[in-house]
């Protein structure tokens, strides 16, 4: 490790323990009241959906249209759909 990314990893770790410090006496000063807020507040983020952090490329819907000759130009698909839609016309419209 390079010297000046090891200082770099000292400075933010010394930056996490201030915070942290600080953080401990703000909630030591917290009224009862607060002190639920603040845990209803942590318990909601424990129980937020997960962030996805896997690669999309391993997901099974990537490629499932990949047979289908119609879709082989999405911006032509898309622009033809997009027409259907305002127009109020479809493909199989006479005129």
């Amino acid at each position: 490790m390079s010297p000046i990314l090891k200082k770099l990893i000292d400075s933010v770790a010394a930056m996490n323990t201030k915070l942290i410090d600080s953080l401990a006496q703000i909630i030591a000063a917290l009224s009862d009241d607060e002190r639920q807020l603040l845990q209803q507040k942590i318990n909601s983020l424990e129980t937020a959906p997960p962030t996805f952090h896997g690669s999309l490329r391993e997901e099974p819907f990537i490629g499932m249209w990949q047979d289908r000759e119609d879709l082989a130009d999405s911006s032509a698909w898309v622009r033809t759909v997009r027409q259907q839609h305002w127009t109020g016309r479809h493909a199989t419209d006479a005129g």
